[in-house]
């Protein structure tokens, strides 16, 4: 701030001395080696001040034209952005779609092959069943053959026992006579 302000005073100071110089000039007076280099200098000042006007100037224009290639820039990424971002919204909500159907079509076949499977079971289970019934008809034939079998033998055991002692009793008869 310092700087400004001895900045500005100088160069109120300069302007000051050249005006009287001026007027000294005008009058067709004879200037001093020191009222020349005051000349120089305020001319040096004046030239350095266009100059600064100018690079503050082409500063401003570099300043505007970078903001506005950075906000072209920042605009243009923005919708290459939300391009992406719709671009990839869709590709989800297509592959979600996708999932969707195929949860949809996996239920589906799942029950199929449940019902399918069932079926079978139930299928499986009646010819368990007849099977069963089968084995129990044939137990129970069995039990009645077996039973009958039991008893022809003790008839013929029987029988044999009678036949022996027939036989005991002939062969008695036929040796005690």
């Amino acid at each position: 701030m310092t700087e400004v302000l001895v900045t500005s005073v100088l160069e109120e100071a300069l302007k000051l001395f050249s005006d009287k110089i001026a007027k000294k000039l005008a009058e067709g007076k004879r200037l001093t080696d020191s009222e020349v280099t005051v000349l120089l200098l305020d001319q040096m000042n004046k030239r350095m001040e266009m100059m600064n006007q100018s690079l503050n100037k082409r500063i401003d224009e570099l300043r505007d034209s970078m903001n506005e290639r950075i906000n072209e820039l920042r605009d243009s990424m923005n919708e290459r952005i939300s391009e992406l971002r719709e671009s990839m919204n869709e590709r989800i909500n297509e592959a979600n779609e996708r999932i969707d159907e195929l949860r949809d079509s996996m239920s589906e076949r799942i029950s199929e092959l449940r019902d399918s499977l069932n079926e079978r079971i139930n299928e499986t289970n009646k010819r368990i069943d007849e099977t069963n019934k089968r084995i129990d008809e044939l137990r129970d034939s069995m039990n009645e053959r077996i039973s009958e079998l039991r008893e022809d033998i003790r008839t013929l055991q029987l029988e044999v026992s009678s036949i022996k002692s027939d036989i005991i009793n002939l062969m008695k008869e036929r040796i005690l006579k």
